[in-house]
């Protein structure tokens, strides 16, 4: 097998995994065979996800389980981005954390200290980061106000209102931080991953190419789509996860190709 025409002139493929590679437990197979078909023709692949629930080990551990090879540089989460930019470009050295062991991870590795419900009551806090959170409590919620009353940034790794499963959609880190933002009455001051240019520059410099050799595969309009348009590449959108058909045709900003699924990038 071989790529179509229309797709052979990209030396890089930057692919969303949620909706794209899998839903939830559920793998989509022919994704599968189609990022393989890529390595072996040489392609450059990286895979970007505004999901932090699981850090670049785990999802590299994951995607080897399924019959993908790759390593941790071609793995970008939004976990990922975050404690790069909280470290290199904030330089922070501690937050407090709404998500999970994955974006702890991410943070820990930088260098970040995560700290416990306690000592935000007890100190000052330098910001709140804030992700998918499947453990949400309202102590949680409560503990990052108080943070951010007493003057701490308020950080996003993204805000995806949902998040596609094998048993449909789920709320996404986005409402997490709208919750948060309704309490505060702030937005946050940044939001890391996609549609914004930070994860995709990140993505590029592990990619080693040029933007316009990209293209990025995903499954949504508003993060996917809107990114690769804001990253300056071109974008495929994929109906195996949240955009369907009329989406498409009501949306302001479009993709330069539609799939059924990963597997019409291949000539078969």
């Amino acid at each position: 097998m071989k790529l179509k025409d229309e797709f052979a002139g990209y030396r890089a493929f930057l692919i969303d995994m949620d909706g794209v590679v899998w839903r939830g437990s559920e793998v989509i197979y022919e994704a599968i065979e189609t990022v393989n078909v890529l390595l072996d023709i040489g392609k450059y692949v990286a895979f970007i996800t505004n999901n932090s629930t699981r850090s670049r080990a785990d999802y590299v551990k994951r995607l080897n389980l399924i019959g993908v090879n790759v390593r941790p540089e071609q793995v970008i989460t939004s976990g990922y981005a975050t404690a790069l930019f909280v470290s290199h470009n904030l330089s922070l050295k501690e937050v407090y954390v709404i998500g999970e062991e994955g974006l702890i991870k991410e943070l820990e590795d930088a260098g970040i200290h995560v700290v416990g419900d306690a000592e935000v009551l007890l100190s000052h806090v330098e910001a709140v980061v804030v992700g998918l959170d499947r453990q949400l409590t309202y102590a949680k919620l409560a503990t990052a106000l108080k943070a951010l009353h007493r003057g701490a940034i308020f950080i996003a790794t993204n805000e995806d209102s949902t998040l596609p499963t094998e048993r449909g959609l789920m709320p996404g880190a986005g409402a997490i931080v709208a919750a948060l933002a309704c309490a505060s009455g702030r937005r946050p001051d940044y939001v890391i991953g996609k549609p914004n240019r930070w994860i995709f520059d990140v993505a590029l410099e592990r990619l080693g190419v040029k933007r316009h050799e990209v293209l990025v595969i995903g499954d949504r309009l508003d993060t996917d789509v809107m990114g690769a348009y804001n990253a300056g590449m071109d974008s495929a959108l994929v109906l195996t996860g949240v955009a369907k058909p009329p989406d498409i045709r009501s949306a302001r900003l479009k993709p330069r190709y539609v799939l059924s699924t990963l597997g019409e990038l291949l000539d078969r």
